[in-house]
């Protein structure tokens, strides 16, 4: 028994001094494969910047609850592997960007104007309009009608890229001047987000499901703060506020809802399910052969009634609403409902933490006043027979191949670094690499549909529902606001934060300001883009006809 026993201890001391010894030889006895450099090529950037998240490469990957909740470098391996395979052959290679520019426009616009921009550049086409003439980027359409050679056979995208993308939702990514500059490579949760143990102590036992029941709700909501002393709008220590925008994204909502009926009259150059910038000039500028009233005006009756329902919505506000911090008050217990986009709700579930109980709801649909039945307030008089798909807001965080790649291009005589970035969004974009990339972070749903996050799934699937109903039109279908210049976009925007402070009187009186920063939009955006005013469908003119 002891001989054994010092035979075996002989042989663990001698693989000891053996795997000692190793340790002390010299390198090449364990030869490893040298890091790849790229140094031989030209190096192209991306600029990671997202709407509901940045995808840039955090400083750390080591997990910190409050330092570094949300580690990530999987874009980065991918743009790695993607170098390792295609970057000798076109002759560039790839890297994410430290940090982004993130449609900081003072930023990116002059770098655009000179072609310093990154080659693979965030872009949200909220100025698209009045961008689309200046040659800052790469019309992507006619690639989009080829195979993703990276998508898996039979898969959405091997066919034609486009595939990849829901169809109805793919034709209102194009810019008014028929071309496409973005690949989107997410899809934007969107609702409300509410604290169900306030909801439980208000006696609100289901899910608003129209807007009728939403402002039922904040009544009960303010009823059930009054009776625990906590109805003071003037305290934001101890007020509980009923509802409260993070952004007034509702706006887009509820003004998509009353102006869908008129879509099969404005929607009739590109007819795409959406309302675009020329086709709103065209509704202001032409008039009623026989009675001079005009398609559209922002001082239509339908605007008074957006304006009515956003005052009736924001009837709790705190007093000094301007500086209310929304996200601290929703944490802290002190707000009921709040308007989300997936970023918004994957950092405050995690940083409730189970303090009080959460849930999340898509929009409330808008219904018109029944015949026969009293007249309430929270219905509109408004014909309402469509409303808009909820829970997603469509496609999101489009990244664009600037002038930068372009004029690449132009210099060498060929293409070769339009192809490679082109292919590297082709990369991005299939659904096995898109997974990874957005499921990853955490912040949004990937093309595929298939999140990871509980929270997005049930928004995910009120907006399949909403999409087999045949009365449910694009979300943002019909939003002035948001598809004109940025000039209107900022005046709405103000007009909007100002509308609630006002009553309704002044309100109808205001709106011929907001139509004069209409008209110099039209006027700008005309002129820019030199529409042919002689093309346009006449007055009466349909999307159904023919």
């Amino acid at each position: 028994m002891k001989k054994s026993f010092k035979t075996v201890v002989r042989i663990v001391a001698t693989a000891l001094c053996l795997a000692t010894l190793l340790a002390l030889l010299p390198a090449c006895t364990d030869p490893q494969e040298p890091e790849k450099t790229y140094d031989h090529l030209v190096k192209l950037t991306i600029d990671a910047g997202g709407q509901n998240a940045q995808y840039n490469t955090t400083a750390s990957q080591d997990y910190d609850k409050f330092l570094n909740p949300y580690p990530y470098n999987t874009l980065e391996k991918l743009v790695d592997a993607w170098n390792e395979a295609n970057a000798e052959s076109y002759g560039y290679y790839f890297v994410v960007a430290d940090n982004s520019i993130n449609m900081d426009r003072e930023t990116m616009a002059p770098m655009l104007s000179n072609g310093s921009a990154p080659e693979i550049l965030y872009y949200l086409g909220t100025t698209i309009a009045e961008d689309q003439s200046k040659g800052w980027f790469y019309d992507i359409s006619s690639d989009m009608e080829t195979p993703n050679k990276y998508s898996k056979p039979g898969e959405a995208g091997s066919a034609m890229w486009k595939d990849i993308y829901d169809s109805a939702s793919y034709v209102s990514t194009f810019a008014p001047n028929g071309e496409k500059y973005t690949v989107e490579l997410e899809q934007n949760p969107i609702g409300l987000i509410y604290n169900k143990t306030l909801f439980d102590a208000a006696g609100i036992t289901e899910i608003p499901v129209t807007y009728k029941d939403f402002m039922e709700a904040q009544d009960k909501l303010n009823a059930y703060a009054l009776s625990v002393d906590r109805g003071n709008p003037s305290n934001d220590s101890t007020y509980l506020c009923p509802y409260f925008h993070m952004y007034p994204w509702y706006d887009s909502y509820l003004e998509s809802t009353l102006w869908a009926s008129e879509l099969k009259y404005m929607d009739v150059i590109t007819v795409d399910g959406i309302i675009d910038a020329e086709e709103y000039a065209r509704a202001y500028m032409q008039k009623d052969p026989v009675t001079g009233e005009r398609r559209f005006s922002p001082e239509d009756g339908r605007y008074v009634e957006l304006f009515r329902l956003i005052k009736q919505m924001t009837k709790y506000y705190p007093t000094n609403y301007s500086s209310y911090y929304a996200e601290q008050q929703f944490l802290v217990g002190n707000l009921a409902m709040l308007e989300v986009v997936g970023g918004s709700i994957r950092e405050l579930v995690d940083t409730v933490d189970g303090a009080f109980e959460i849930g999340v709801m898509p929009y409330p649909v808008l219904t018109q006043q029944p015949e026969g039945e009293e007249s309430n307030p929270y219905y509109t008089t408004y014909n309402v027979d469509s409303f808009v798909r909820r829970g997603f807001s469509g496609y999101s965080t489009g990244w664009a191949v600037t002038n930068s790649a372009m004029n690449k291009d132009s210099a060498a005589g060929n293409t070769k670094c339009v192809d490679a970035c082109v292919d590297m969004l082709m990369y991005l974009s299939c659904f096995e690499n898109n997974d990874k990339m957005v499921n990853d972070l955490g912040f949004a749903v990937p093309l595929s549909g298939n999140t990871t996050n509980t929270y997005f799934k049930s928004l995910a699937d009120t907006y399949k529902g909403d999409k087999e109903n045949k009365n449910t039109v694009s979300w943002a279908c019909a939003t002035a606001g948001g598809t004109m210049n940025k000039d209107y976009y900022d005046a709405f925007y103000l007009f909007r934060q100002d509308a609630i402070g006002k009553d309704m009187t002044a309100i109808e009186g205001d709106l011929s300001i907001l139509k004069n920063s209409f008209i110099n939009a039209v006027d700008t955006l005309y002129k820019t883009n030199k529409w042919n005013n002689q093309a346009w469908p006449a007055y009466g003119a349909t999307n159904q006809e023919g």
